[in-house]
C-alpha cells in the first residue's frame, strides 16, 4: 500500500540559513525546540529543525549527525514527510549540495525509526567529475580498494565495512562517483 508522502523544501544559503521552511504552529514549535535542543549539544542544522517542527524526534540525532557531514552548511533540500505519526515512520532528505573546490552533487539520506540499533540511516552522494574513472578512485577515494564490478560497467570501491563507491564512466574522460553507506 502507498502511503502519500508531504513534501517540504527548504533551501540553504552559504550561511546555513533557512529560507523556507513549513509553518508549524508557535507554541508546539517552540516546545519541540527546546526538547530537541536539550538532546542535540550544539547549533541545530535547519534540515534538523524543520524535521523536528514536523514531529520527527526519534532519528533528530542522526539526522543532524548526517545532514551536518553532508551538507557542511551549504546547499538545498527536499524532505519527504509521512502525513501520520511521523516520529514512528521513515523519513528521507533529498539535497543539492555544493562543496567548496568540487563540483555540484546530490545526496539523499534515509532515515528509519525503531530498528534494532535505533533509528536506522543509509545515504547516497552522487557526482559528476570531468576525470577518468580510475583518477577519481586514486585521488578523490584514497585508500579505497577495488571490490569487483556490477554487471560490466559499474567498478565497487570498499571504503569501510559499510560504505562503498560506485564508480560509472560516463565518457573516456569522465566519470559519476556514487559513494553509499548503511550507518549503524
Amino acid at each position: 500500500m502507498i502511503r502519500k508522502l508531504g513534501l517540504v523544501a527548504i533551501a540553504l544559503s552559504l550561511v546555513g540559513t533557512l529560507t523556507l521552511a513549513v509553518a508549524q504552529p508557535g507554541a508546539e514549535r517552540s516546545d519541540a525546540m527546546r526538547l530537541l535542543r536539550n538532546m542535540i549539544p550544539g547549533p541545530i542544522n535547519q534540515i534538523t529543525d524543520v524535521m523536528q517542527a514536523a514531529g520527527v524526534r526519534q532519528c533528530a540525532n542522526r539526522i543532524e549527525q548526517t545532514s551536518t557531514f553532508l551538507t557542511q552548511g551549504s546547499g538545498s533540500a527536499l524532505l519527504f514527510l509521512p502525513e501520520r505519526d511521523p516520529d514512528n515512520s521513515m523519513v528521507s532528505v533529498s539535497m543539492e549540495l555544493q562543496p567548496a573546490g568540487l563540483p555540484r552533487a546530490y545526496a539523499s539520506a534515509t532515515f528509519s525509526p525503531n530498528t534494532a540499533v535505533g533509528c536506522a540511516v543509509t545515504y547516497e552522494s552522487v557526482q559528476y567529475w570531468a576525470e577518468s574513472c580510475s583518477v577519481v578512485a586514486a585521488k578523490r577515494f584514497t585508500g579505497g580498494t577495488f571490490g569487483g564490478s556490477i554487471g560490466s560497467e559499474v567498478a565497487v570501491l570498499t571504503i569501510g565495512p559499510t560504505a562503498r563507491v560506485f564508480l560509472l564512466r560516463s565518457t573516456p574522460t569522465s566519470c559519476v562517483s556514487i559513494k553509499k553507506e548503511v550507518v549503524r
